[in-house]
């Protein structure tokens, strides 16, 4: 056979993307009316999409009875190979059009964009006003790959098998109390003094007051009974501290803005830092000069709160 004539002969023998989509639809309902009811086409449009497919692979594709139809074999392997297609195929028309429209979504930790991110989009914004950011903060659905994002900032390990994953945000603890609570007891001047105050206990993976008081030489016996609250999440800590129960331990970045207006002061000249940290996932599909721009602009912003080793 001459090469120059198969392409040719192999476009020839690929099913039209409506085909797909019928062959989909029935496939998942188990019901041509059904199917054609969600694609908005007749029952006979969709009857004659599947026929015609079948006739061009070769095989039936289903097993038919009066009420239904199931897959067969033949079938269950072809669904599995163009589920993945079309929802690329969704995607990319999604991601496109998004980026004609200025539309870039950005998939992060609830905590993260609101005591991060949040605070400084309107510096963004008022630089590139044709960008419109939309915040997406499921979590499970970030990590399960469901949700349809343009780049992503996750908390610890971060898997990127379709792209790049850039380290961001380097965690580097501080010790923060609020004014009342600091006025109340001796200056902080070594990682164990903050015993002379309640601690507020971070019981989250990978917990940061876990981590200075251990750094500060406490066993996890001492560590547990240190008095205080306990709290889960970053923000939860965070607002204990500002509502003056304890000296919390925080990244830097999460508590830039509560230090600025002065909701919280640093309790010593001290800092930590940990082996955890946020990364930025930017898919190497994403051939998309927002993406590339808003990616530089988080890079930028990350910067200044960059690990120092400033251990004690």
């Amino acid at each position: 056979m001459n090469p120059s004539t198969m392409p040719a002969a192999t476009n020839r023998h690929l099913p039209s993307t409506q085909a797909l989509l019928c062959f989909e639809a029935v496939a998942q309902s188990g019901s041509v009316t059904r199917a054609s009811e969600q694609l908005s086409m007749t029952q006979s449009a969709v009857s004659r999409q599947i026929n015609n497919l079948e006739e061009l692979l070769g095989v039936a594709l289903f097993e038919r009875s009066r009420q239904r139809l199931w897959l067969n074999e033949a079938g269950k392997s072809y669904l599995e190979s163009v589920a993945g297609i079309l929802e690329e195929l969704r995607t990319a028309t999604q991601r496109t059009r998004r980026a004609a429209s200025g539309q870039l979504s950005v998939g992060i930790e609830p905590a993260l964009a609101s005591a991060w991110l949040v605070p400084q989009l309107k510096h963004f914004h008022r630089n590139h006003p044709h960008v419109n950011v939309e915040l997406m903060t499921d979590m499970d659905k970030l990590r399960s790959g469901k949700a349809r994002w343009d780049l992503a900032v996750v908390y610890g390990e971060a898997a990127a098998d379709d792209g790049q994953c850039i380290p961001l945000l380097q965690e580097l603890l501080v010790a923060v109390g609020s004014a009342e609570l600091l006025q109340t007891g001796p200056a902080i001047e070594d990682f164990v003094d903050v015993l002379n105050y309640p601690i507020v206990h971070h019981t989250g993976p990978f917990s940061t007051s876990d981590s200075w008081l251990g750094h500060a030489g406490l066993g996890s016996k001492a560590i547990r009974e240190a008095p205080g609250p306990r709290m889960e999440t970053f923000s939860l800590v965070q607002q204990c501290a500002e509502q003056g129960l304890g000296i919390a331990f925080l990244p830097t970045y999460f508590v830039a803005e509560a230090l600025r207006s002065g909701r919280l002061q640093e309790a010593a000249p001290l800092r930590l830092g940990t082996e955890q940290r946020y990364n930025l996932i930017v898919p190497r599909t994403r051939h998309n000069p927002t993406v590339s721009l808003f990616s530089e602009w988080l890079q930028s912003l990350a910067r200044p709160h960059a690990m120092q080793d400033e251990r004690a």
